[in-house]
């Protein structure tokens, strides 16, 4: 599915850490994220100081530190971590990395641009509250 969609594992990690964070009252220590997901401490941090330069999150040092939400979680799409750590989804006009339609307007190219707008307006729909919602824990 990754390759459909193209979500890197860094912004898998963070969007399950956001929702993590959420779902322990808006903060949550990177290590304690990570254990949780599985993932390396130090490679969580990376990702979470990055969103947290970008203005995306804020983070605190020290006993009790760590990484808080910066706005409601409600209001945190996936495009907009996807795109704070990735850029912009890319753009496909073929499924061939270069077109070999004279036209440039084939059945897949159709295709490709149905399947950009539906992925935008499902990440613009998702937020990082719905996937905090969706955990168990």
């Amino acid at each position: 599915m990754d390759r459909i969609l193209g979500i890197s594992d860094r912004t898998n990690a963070a969007l399950h850490a956001l929702a993590l964070a959420e779902k322990n009252g808006g903060s949550i220590p990177a290590a304690v994220a990570a254990e949780q997901l599985g993932v390396s401490p130090t490679y969580l941090a990376k990702i979470l100081q990055t969103l947290a330069r970008k203005n995306l999150i804020t983070s605190s040092r020290g006993i009790g530190g760590g990484f808080s939400l910066k706005k409601p979680a409600a209001e945190t799409t996936c495009l907009e971590v996807l795109e704070t750590l990735d850029g912009p989804l890319p753009r496909r006009a073929c499924l061939f990395e270069t077109p070999v339609c004279a036209t440039k307007k084939c059945s897949f190219s159709l295709l490709c641009a149905e399947i950009e707008a539906r992925v935008t307006a499902e990440l613009t729909r998702i937020t990082v509250g719905e996937l905090a919602r969706s955990f168990t824990k």
